[in-house]
């Protein structure tokens, strides 16, 4: 990657990573549609996997207080089997049918929320979040940021906003943390790969940060609407790219 495509991921690191830690969820997905702009799917996702470690992994540290670690006893169960069966779809996606993939998601998981509402449609901290982390680790491979697909099931069943955000975020540690794991027994050549990574992993440290300060403070509205617009942007690009 060239210095200028470096720095434009820094920024979006930056602004993803505070808009996930005010949010709760949106950045991710936000900054893998700018990584793959430069980068193929297969690497985007990849490398993402880390900075997303870094990411959540800063956010829960930061808010580890509200975390509420009863609900992801049955969440983590899934896991491994469904990554590792993410990670064996995910290598046979063509280049071009993959990053579309990603867009048409992100398009859904805006403009769409009711898709998703099947996964929460009330409270609940037992068996049924057995199937959230059955989805979270068929998707994190294949889509990247599946973060719009899982966090209602976690909105529903966490009694604040500070606490939906904590135990979301160590959630999302723990899926990145078994994908990367995956990624790095399957073989991917990190090292190549490290200036994109660093770059953006600082980042997303300094992106958390801000927004934990305006975490209670946020306009959920106005966070909204940043959101949809760069999804809808992003992901109408990747689409387009595989079209034209």
């Amino acid at each position: 990657m060239s210095e200028i495509e470096l720095a434009i991921v820094a920024v979006a690191a930056i602004a993803t990573a505070a808009l996930t830690a005010a949010a709760g969820t949106g950045g991710g997905l936000v900054l893998l549609i700018v990584i793959l702009q430069f980068v193929d799917p297969l690497v985007a996702i990849s490398a993402h996997g880390v900075i997303q470690l870094v990411s959540n992994g800063t956010r829960t540290l930061t808010l580890r207080r509200g975390i509420e670690h009863q609900l992801l006893r049955w969440y983590v169960m899934p896991l491994v089997p469904a990554t590792i069966v993410g990670y064996l779809i995910a290598d046979g996606i063509p280049r071009g049918a993959g990053r579309a993939a990603v867009g048409l998601f992100a398009l859904v998981a805006v403009w769409w929320p009711a898709a998703t509402k099947w996964l929460a449609p009330r409270p609940s901290t037992g068996k049924r979040f057995a199937l959230v982390g059955a989805l979270a680790g068929v998707t994190n491979p294949t889509i990247g940021a599946p973060g719009p697909l899982l966090a209602p099931a976690f909105r529903a069943a966490t009694t604040d906003h500070v606490k939906f955000v904590a135990t979301f975020s160590l959630a999302q540690f723990l899926n990145h943390t078994v994908k990367v794991i995956i990624f790095t027994v399957a073989g991917f050549a990190w090292a190549e790969h490290g200036s994109l990574i660093v770059v953006a992993a600082a980042g997303v440290i300094v992106g958390t940060r801000v927004g934990a300060r305006y975490l209670r403070r946020a306009d959920p509205n106005l966070l909204d609407s940043l959101f949809k617009l760069a999804v809808t942007a992003g992901g109408l690009r990747l689409i387009v790219d595989l079209l034209w």
